[in-house]
């Protein structure tokens, strides 16, 4: 068979447009099945390394291929940091081949496994690596660990959520969690507190006090929604005493759930101080909306693009925290052989200790190594501008999404038609989310065996 090639630099995608939803749902369809598949459809052994390009000044060391979903500047980032870790060393070549985004990569993996041809190091997103768990494609690595460089080179709470029955299958690299951003000049203006709402219904209350108001001559908008990522939501039903699942039990139509999306619908549609929004990053630093919720990975392009000083807060709560984690990591396809695996080992080693902090002060997404939370230049920053600090302070507050959100593939996509339902449409939070949790309950029963034989305590 020949070999399954992805060139550096993604050029077996790159030149298509893809919308989300195309990508998620072809995503979706491949790692189903792939998880459906497990063992049973995965051939065990050592697999064949997926084609690319190496330099001749590199041809004789170990090449350790790393699939990334990471773009435009992100990119750039790590890729200053893979060169610094070939410079370092003349032992292991790593190559960077890019893909635009968590679910286009996603997509191309599973297709990997079928041809037996495997990257050996992967950027899986939060929702995505328990799904290759299941499949039983990722490399245990605690085992790999020793006294030079162990565990607690991470952050504990990011590492437990790559744990699964006491051993890591996923470490920490880009981590995020959601931010409320709030426009400074615009909350003067309305005579608005300048701090971020600590309550939804606080939150309301001061969209009524914004109506009329206009910034810059145009009228302004309390919040702009995304319809792009459900993510947010997911905190929100939190807050709401809500949540996607106990364990494998769903709530999605539970009360809290429901009052949670409805509490955004009548924003949006009774109140109209809310919108749905195609580009969220665009409208509040173009001032048409006065508030949004991004992640913590978003800070450095806003503070580069906003005219205007804005402000940073933790999450609005409700009843309850309604804090998110999100964002990717780092996991070691199984099948890689064992040379490639160990020279994978020494490339993760220099991410999470010189590459580390470099990719947190160049991105803007958290400190996840004690090599990054030590660094001066982090605390440093953090001083300098305190919204990185209130991101990191946070933390505490944080959890990773609901079971169903993570091991459960086709909840994302489904959960994206709820919102686009009721945020454009006024469609009733109710029905929109019972039947969500009917058309999800087939995937959940499909999914259930091998969790709870891989997972369940």
């Amino acid at each position: 068979m020949p070999a399954l090639r992805f060139d550096q630099g993604g050029s077996s995608v790159t030149g298509t447009s893809f919308s989300r939803r195309r990508l998620l749902t072809g995503a979706t369809a491949a790692a189903a099945g792939l998880a459906l598949a497990g063992c049973a459809g995965r051939k065990e052994g050592d697999y064949a390394q997926v084609s690319g390009q190496v330099p001749a000044r590199f041809s004789r060391r170990e090449r350790v291929v790393l699939w990334s979903a990471f773009t435009a500047h992100n990119a750039t980032v790590l890729q200053s940091i893979i060169d610094g870790f070939n410079a370092s060393q003349q032992d292991v070549f790593c190559e960077i081949q890019l893909f635009p985004g968590y679910p286009a990569l996603d997509s191309k993996l599973a297709a990997s496994f079928a041809v037996a041809q495997v990257p050996d190091l992967v950027t899986l997103s939060d929702v995505n690596w328990n799904r290759y768990f299941l499949a039983e494609t990722l490399e245990p690595l605690t085992g790999y660990f020793d006294a030079g460089f162990g565990p607690d080179a991470f952050h504990p709470r990011f590492l437990a959520e790559g744990t699964v029955r006491g051993q890591v299958y996923w470490l920490p690299w880009a981590r995020s969690t959601p931010l409320f951003y709030y426009n400074k000049e615009i909350f003067a203006g309305a005579g608005l507190p300048d701090r971020g709402p600590k309550t939804f219904t606080e939150l309301r209350e001061w969209g009524s006090q914004l109506k009329n108001y206009k910034y810059r001559g145009s009228p302004v908008k309390m919040r702009g929604y995304t319809g792009k990522d459900d993510w947010y939501f997911q905190g929100s039903t939190w807050a709401f005493n809500g949540g996607y699942s106990d364990g494998m039990t769903p709530r999605l139509d539970s009360e809290q759930t429901v009052g949670a999306l409805e509490f955004d619908r009548a924003f949006i549609h009774d109140d109209r101080m809310a919108y749905l929004s195609g580009d969220i990053n665009a409208d509040f630093v173009a001032g048409v909306t006065a508030t949004i919720c991004n992640s913590t990975g978003a800070l450095t392009s806003l503070l580069k693009a906003a005219k205007f000083e804005f402000g940073a807060a933790f999450l609005p709560e409700q009843d309850a925290p309604g804090v998110p984690t999100g964002g990717s990591g780092l996991a070691v396809m199984r099948n890689s052989t064992k040379a490639r695996k160990q020279a994978t080992w020494e490339v993760i080693k220099y991410l999470a200790g010189k590459g580390a902090p470099e990719w947190s002060l160049n991105t803007g997404y958290l400190p996840v190594t004690t090599s990054s939370l030590n660094s001066s230049e982090i605390k440093e920053r953090n001083a300098a501008t305190p919204a990185y600090q209130i991101a990191q302070d946070q933390l505490s507050r944080a959890r990773q999404a609901d079971v169903m959100r993570r091991y459960v593939n086709e909840t994302i996509s489904e959960m994206l038609i709820v919102l686009e339902k009721v945020y454009a449409s006024d469609a009733d939070p109710c029905e929109a989310l019972r039947e969500a949790a009917r058309n999800l309950d087939p995937a959940i029963q499909r999914v259930l065996p091998k969790y709870q034989r891989l997972v369940a305590s």
